[in-house]
């Protein structure tokens, strides 16, 4: 499922949702070939 942050990260702004643990998402920064872990808040579905 893809998303946008509504800040970037490392000049990042797609991720590409991957597994919800808890209260966060784990993400990869679509283009940076980086994961990274987000909450709910921290991005709009597209």
């Amino acid at each position: 499922m893809l998303a946008t942050l509504k800040f970037p990260v490392l000049g990042f702004t797609e991720i590409r949702l991957i597994i919800k643990r808890d209260c966060k998402w784990l993400a990869e920064l679509v283009g940076a070939d980086l994961e990274i872990e987000v909450s709910d808040s921290d991005f709009v579905l597209n």
